[in-house]
């Protein structure tokens, strides 16, 4: 099947969604580039990931789990930042034009894109390992993205959800270790099923000083906003929000998972003490879990309460 035909074909009946009554696109896929009108109040915020096969994800996994989470992966970063999600472009690399597989990785991401708004404009295909580039674009006002670099002295630290089970689930992706169906199912959906933080987010983006997503482990995350930041944070181990199926499938190593392991995808934060019952309204408004970890100091960086590495996720 030829380039334009998989495009045409395949993802046209899926995440090329019509886009007539949008104002911000104005020309989509079909030319050679996209064109779009930013709101004149709203800045233009983006994001890249890649995932490639055997290291973001096993070589015989289903194309429609993949589509979903490498959609939540780019889309997390929108979040992290307040945005409101757009549009996409894609980039694929293919060893070669199955359609069925394709169609399959066309729903997945077409599962999260629809809902949230997100609508492919663009993008690009070519023949050699499977590889998948996403870039999301997204709209927040001009004064209200929310940085990494402006976390306070005092500052409480919090997370969103549960922390450790995505980590936990690789072995069981991947085939290495057989658990029982129940268990399967619980970190199965928690690895390829990650929950977006949008909504959360850009209710959060007037009263966050610093955000990231928590993609590579939080002990490594939080100190991408500290260095940022040019501040220090202690965490408390015994804070940690991790789920009990988790506590009870491996007890000795979840503290470790929800701190070093990463692919949760969830949200980290820092707020002022001040603002503590807002961030409690906003999350039970919302009927999500966010919970206070720690505390942003002067310098340092210390996890009281447990004596393991702190190294994340590494990429080389």
């Amino acid at each position: 099947m030829k380039e334009f035909e998989l495009i045409q074909h395949i993802f046209q009946a899926s995440i090329m969604a019509d886009t007539r009554g949008r104002d911000d696109i104005l020309l989509g896929i079909g030319d050679d580039c996209a064109q779009i009108a930013v709101p004149s109040d709203q800045s233009l915020v983006f994001s890249m990931d890649t995932l490639v096969e055997g290291r973001h994800f096993p070589f015989d996994a289903d194309p429609v789990d993949i589509g979903y989470r490498a959609v939540a992966s780019c889309v997390s970063d929108l979040a992290a930042m307040g945005a409101k999600p757009a549009f996409f472009t894609l980039g694929l690399t293919l060893p070669d034009s199955d359609p069925q597989w394709l169609a399959g990785l066309a729903q997945g991401m077409a599962e999260l894109a629809e809902p949230i708004g997100l609508a492919l404009v663009g993008g690009d295909t070519t023949k050699g390992p499977l590889t998948i580039t996403l870039q999301v674009h997204g709209y927040v006002e001009k004064t209200l993205a929310v940085k990494r670099s402006t976390a306070q002295l005092g500052d409480d630290i919090y997370v969103t959800g549960l922390l450790g089970d995505a980590a936990a689930a690789v072995p069981i992706v991947t085939g290495e270790w057989q658990v029982s169906s129940e268990r399967f199912d619980y970190f199965y959906e928690r690895y390829w099923r990650p929950q977006h933080r949008l909504i959360f987010a850009m209710a959060m983006k007037r009263v966050a000083h610093a955000m990231m997503d928590i993609s590579d482990g939080l002990a490594q995350d939080v100190q991408h906003i500290l260095k940022a930041s040019h501040k220090g944070a202690v965490l408390q181990a015994s804070a940690l929000p991790i789920s009990v199926p988790l506590r009870e499938w491996q007890p000795d190593s979840a503290v470790a998972l929800a701190l070093t392991g990463g692919d949760d995808y969830e949200l980290c934060f820092t707020a002022a003490k001040t603002q503590a019952d807002e961030v409690a309204l906003i999350a039970q408004t919302l009927g999500l879990e966010c919970t206070k970890v720690g505390e942003v100091v002067e310098t340092g960086f210390v996890v009281q309460g447990y004596e393991g590495e702190l190294s994340g996720w590494q990429h080389f």
